[in-house]
C-alpha cells in the first residue's frame, strides 16, 4: 500500500510539473480556473474530469494496468478536445497515450497519438516546442522500426529543426546528439 501511495504521489508531482510552465500560448490558454462571485476558485468540469482521468491513468500505470492507463489517457485527451480550444493538457494526454500504446506494441496508435500531440504542442511557444521535438524523435524511432526510412528521417529532421529554434536553455544537447546519431545510422544501412 505504501509503495502505491508513493508512486501516486510521484506521478502527481511529475504530472503537475510536466503540465505547468509550457511557455506562452500563441492562441488561448488553458483556462484552468476562475473565481465565483464570492472569490472562491471554481475549476471547470472539463478540468476536473481531465485531472481525474490523468490521476487514474497514473495509478493504472503504477499498477501495471497498461490497457486501463491507455483508456484513461485517451479519455483525458478527449475531455480537453471537447473544450474546443487546444491546450498543453490535451497534448500531454495524447503524448502519454502514445507512450503507453508504444509499450503495448500498438505502433500505429502510438503514431496517431504522437501526431495529435505534436500538432498541438507546435501551436505554443517555450518548452512546448521542445516537447514537440521529443514527440518527433519518438515517432522517428517507430517509423524506423516499421522500416520506413524516409519517414523516420523526416521526423528526426523536424526534431532537430525544433531544437535549433528553441532557446539555449530548452535545448537538450544529449538528445540532439542522439537524433544526429539516429540519422547517421540510417545512412549507414538502416
Amino acid at each position: 500500500m505504501k509503495k502505491t501511495s508513493f508512486f501516486i504521489a510521484i506521478i502527481a508531482v511529475l504530472t503537475s510539473v510536466g503540465l505547468a510552465g509550457c511557455g506562452g500560448a500563441k492562441g488561448t490558454g488553458d483556462g484552468n480556473s476562475a473565481d465565483d462571485m464570492n472569490g472562491n476558485v471554481v475549476i471547470p468540469k472539463e478540468i476536473q474530469d481531465y485531472n481525474y482521468f490523468m490521476e487514474q491513468a497514473g495509478l493504472a500505470q503504477a499498477e501495471s494496468r497498461q490497457e486501463d492507463a491507455l483508456d484513461y489517457y485517451l479519455s483525458a485527451a478527449d475531455t480537453m478536445a471537447n473544450t474546443g480550444s487546444p491546450t498543453i493538457k490535451e497534448a500531454d494526454a495524447h503524448y502519454e497515450a502514445a507512450q503507453i500504446a508504444y509499450q503495448m506494441m500498438q505502433k500505429e496508435l502510438a503514431i496517431q497519438e504522437y501526431e495529435k500531440a505534436a500538432e498541438i504542442y507546435l501551436r505554443f511557444d517555450g518548452n512546448a516546442q521542445t516537447k514537440g521535438a521529443v514527440v518527433y524523435t519518438n515517432m522517428g524511432v517507430i517509423w524506423k522500426e516499421l522500416h520506413e526510412k524516409n519517414k523516420a528521417r523526416s521526423c528526426w529532421q523536424t526534431a532537430l529543426e525544433l531544437y535549433q529554434k528553441a532557446d539555449a536553455t530548452d535545448q537538450n544537447k544529449v538528445h540532439i546528439e542522439k537524433i544526429q546519431q539516429n540519422i547517421r545510422d540510417l545512412d549507414e544501412g538502416f
